[in-house]
């Protein structure tokens, strides 16, 4: 039942995401244009997943359904549909939300058993929230409001510096955080001006 829940809730959020495009106002307006949402969507649905294979499971579908939702509903309201852009952007939410899923698996373990592995799961979500309001500081800050990225960046260190200070023990597996967290930002910084 928890799996039919979760892929109903993706399916509605990524028509939810549609719909926010022309309702929220520009102060949010790129809340409902980026891939924040949809990543902290996988990391929901891969809690739907008790064990590995399915935290990972159900993060890499999370992706793909919102997309199939956002996409299904865009084109219901009269929008214009790029296949390309589908296939891109399932294809990014089946890879980035099979690593969100499989982080936030290791971050619910008990204890410290994945040492440095679980510190580099601590940095891969707040990398992606901070590569992306990078790009939107340096990339889009003309067309869209720049309070919003600032914000999306300080919620991302915000996110780290909790998730380092409460998840993680050891210097160790704290530096994989950050040392992750910066390679994530900096691939996905890299990765929007490709795409």
């Amino acid at each position: 039942m928890r799996i039919v829940l979760t892929v109903l809730s993706c399916l509605v959020a990524g028509a939810a995401i549609s719909w926010g495009q022309t309702v929220l106002p520009e102060s949010l307006s790129p809340l409902a244009n980026s891939a924040t949402p949809v990543m902290l969507l996988a990391v929901a649905a891969s809690l739907a997943g008790w064990r590995l294979r399915g935290a990972i499971a159900m993060g890499a579908l999370a992706g793909p359904l919102a997309m199939a939702g956002y996409y299904a509903t865009s084109h219901l309201r009269g929008f214009g549909v790029s296949t390309s852009y589908v296939l891109l952007w399932c294809t990014a939410g089946v890879v980035v939300g099979a690593a969100s899923g499989a982080a936030a698996w290791l971050l619910r373990q008990p204890g410290d058993r994945h040492g440095w592995l679980r510190g580099a799961a601590a940095g891969l979500l707040p990398g992606i929230v901070a590569g992306e309001a990078l790009h939107g500081l340096v990339r889009i800050a003309d067309t869209t409001p720049v309070a919003y990225w600032w914000t999306q960046l300080a919620l991302g260190l915000a996110l780290l510096a909790a998730l380092a200070g409460v998840r993680l023990a050891g210097i160790g597996a704290r530096v994989a955080a950050v040392a992750t967290a910066v390679t994530v930002a900096t691939a996905v910084f890299v990765a929007f001006g490709l795409a």
